[in-house]
């Protein structure tokens, strides 16, 4: 028996690109700047904490890299506040087929009939908790191997930060650590 296709997960199955995907793209990516932006802001409250008496223009210099690093935050918030949810999980999770529909003919410009009846059918099977035995035999590899990529990648990455300081002295890049602190470093 062939699986039934709600007619707005067909449409976004099968549509073009166009900048709705491009703008999806660059908010999820935004993320990464966010990201550097709270590592950034981090490490002044660190440097600020541990020297207290740290130059003025230093300190200048870094209110405004904080302010220029906030506009890549505000800027995802806005843009994520005004995309809609994906029909896909309007439709499936939230199962508001009448709300997937008129969110992808905005995002399309496409005419979508609401199928709340397709919805309820879809659904029947899928009504277990995110903890169950089901979710694990469904979805636990793929959590898995995310979580596992995700915490070794991370391993490398926080590795690399804490040890480069080492390995770029040693091979004569930078000045030996004890010779510098975090102001001359940068």
């Amino acid at each position: 028996m062939g699986r039934q296709q709600l007619e707005v997960l067909n449409a976004l199955d099968v549509a073009k690109t166009q900048l709705y995907h491009f703008t999806a793209i660059v908010v999820a990516g935004m993320g990464f700047f966010t990201d550097a932006y709270d590592h950034a802001a981090f490490s002044l409250i660190v440097s600020a904490a541990l020297r207290p008496r740290l130059p003025l223009p230093f300190l200048q210099a870094e209110r405004r890299r904080l302010m220029f690093g906030a506009i890549p935050a505000a800027l995802t918030f806005y843009w994520r506040m005004k995309m809609p949810e994906t029909a896909r999980y309007t439709a499936l999770v939230a199962k508001n087929a009448t709300r997937a529909a008129q969110d992808m003919d905005r995002v399309l410009n496409i005419e979508i009939e609401a199928e709340e009846e397709k919805i309820e059918k879809i659904s029947q099977g899928n009504n277990f908790g995110l903890l169950s035995k089901e979710f694990l035999k469904r979805h636990g590899l793929h959590l898995f191997g995310n979580t596992s990529t995700l915490f070794l990648l991370n391993i490398a990455f926080y590795s690399q930060n804490l040890f480069q300081k080492d390995v770029f002295s040693a091979i004569g890049w930078i000045p030996p650590a004890k010779t510098m602190n975090a102001i001359g470093e940068g």
